[in-house]
């Protein structure tokens, strides 16, 4: 490479150090908190150059990704609040939104938001002189972006030909990205023209969402027991039902009998308070586990805890979850004996 370069590079090598350094710490706190993926890289020399040959840029001072990194996020939904994370932690110089460069329609390439920034007057303050002048670059790349371009990049960019096939192949998986994103940004709109095929198993889980939350809403059951996730909870009522209902084809009803029940039961001006600890899906273990209710309980492994016995008065269980791995033995209750 020529001396020139090698010579320029190793001035600022010190100061790309302490800027990966810095960034580093700074996003990858803010992308594990977030659940975002995060790395960075600082540019060889040998890269460098080659790119300098390209003859596009004209000045050191123009280069502005020396030091880069990579944010990825689920979609381009999560874009904005990480741009707002960006200035606030860095000095904006300027952003190359995707969609802003033209191409024409029939073209599929590479096109992630790309941030420049600087440190702050006040991080760069406490650094080397000279860091104030280092421009870096982060890229904010959706999941289905970030794979393609990792899958493709070596495969097409660092082989020793120049491959038409190869690059025309790229140039339609990005054409398929693109189509992802676009119906994973309008999914609710998009779902509507899907074709809707009647299966009796997610007909009974949606069942069990609309007929507990009724119960929720109309205040039957405390609102401190709505489930993380109700698919989860759906999944989970559908598991102890089908537990107790080896007939596939009688599930559906199963599920409605155990509903109606259970509804019935917590509605009467005689029942007793809701609880307002434990889970919702334990309220129905413990509904399933009378002796006077539909259902059993007898083939389903049951977590056991100190709510379930105090809450819901479950006191035998058939199959018990074994906490085999646990450091210390627990006791019914899940306390350490």
């Amino acid at each position: 490479m020529p001396q020139s370069v090698s010579n320029a590079y190793s001035q600022v090598e010190p100061l790309l150090k302490a800027v990966s350094e810095y960034v580093g710490q700074t996003l990858r706190t803010y992308c594990d908190r977030s659940g975002y993926i995060f790395f960075d890289r600082i540019k060889k020399v040998e890269s460098l150059s080659e790119k300098l040959e390209g003859g596009r840029i004209t000045k050191w001072s123009d280069i502005d990704d020396l030091y880069a990194c990579t944010i990825v996020i689920p979609t381009t939904a999560h874009e904005p609040a990480v741009i707002r994370k960006l200035d606030a932690c860095f000095t904006r110089v300027g952003m190359r939104s995707r969609g802003t460069t033209k191409k024409a329609p029939e073209v599929f390439r590479f096109d992630t938001t790309r941030y420049y920034a600087r440190l702050t007057d006040v991080a760069a303050a406490e650094r080397a002189p000279g860091i104030e002048g280092v421009t870096f670059e982060v890229q904010i790349a959706t999941a289905f972006e970030y794979a393609w371009s990792t899958v493709t990049h070596d495969l097409v960019y660092k082989g020793d030909r120049v491959d038409w096939q190869k690059q025309r192949l790229a140039a339609q998986l990005k054409a398929a990205v693109e189509q992802i994103e676009m119906i994973i940004g309008a999914f609710d709109q998009v779902s509507v023209a899907v074709p809707e095929s009647e299966w009796p198993d997610i007909a009974a889980k949606d069942a069990i969402v609309e007929r507990f939350q009724e119960l929720i809403t109309d205040g039957v059951i405390s609102t401190n027991l709505t489930p993380v996730s109700w698919r989860r909870f759906a999944d989970n009522v559908f598991a102890l039902v089908s537990s107790y209902t080896p007939n596939n084809h009688a599930r559906s009803n199963s599920v409605e009998a155990l509903l109606v029940e259970f509804a019935t039961m917590w509605r009467q001006p005689s029942a007793p308070p809701c609880p307002e600890s434990g889970s919702l899906f334990q309220m129905v273990l413990g509904h399933v586990g009378n002796s006077d209710t539909v259902g059993s309980l007898e083939k389903y492994t049951i977590v056991n805890s100190v709510e379930m016995r105090d809450f819901y008065k479950l006191e035998n269980v058939s199959r018990e979850f074994q906490f085999d791995g646990a450091q210390q033995k627990l006791d019914a209750g899940g306390n350490p004996s």
